[in-house]
């Protein structure tokens, strides 16, 4: 794990562990990551939609909304990878603590 991103998280991880124990930590971590990947799919899906209803319309003004949907939806998504990666990171760092301290 590269030393930049231990740090970042090393603070949040010992914090988490002093109050709810490795297993509440692991636990409340791998919850975080599910809701997390729930919503990325489902927000994939509906970009999916917007996009496949856009691609029916001929409408000048309904097309435009829909972009403009498309493109709040795609933003929303793109902050919700990053904080699934986010995320990821500090379950890995998560990992690495518990390793480094068994």
């Amino acid at each position: 794990m590269d030393m930049k991103i231990y740090r970042r998280h090393y603070e949040t991880i010992r914090d988490m562990i002093k109050d709810l124990g490795i297993d509440g930590t692991d636990e409340y971590l791998q919850e975080e990551m599910k809701i997390v990947t729930k919503n990325v799919s489902a927000l994939r899906e509906k970009v999916d939609k917007l996009k496949d209803t856009l691609a029916k319309i001929t409408n000048t003004d309904e097309r435009t909304h829909i972009e403009y949907d498309v493109q709040d939806q795609e933003d929303l998504l793109r902050n919700l990878l990053l904080k699934l990666k986010i995320i990821d990171e500090r379950y890995v760092c998560f990992k690495e603590y518990v390793r480094a301290r068994s």
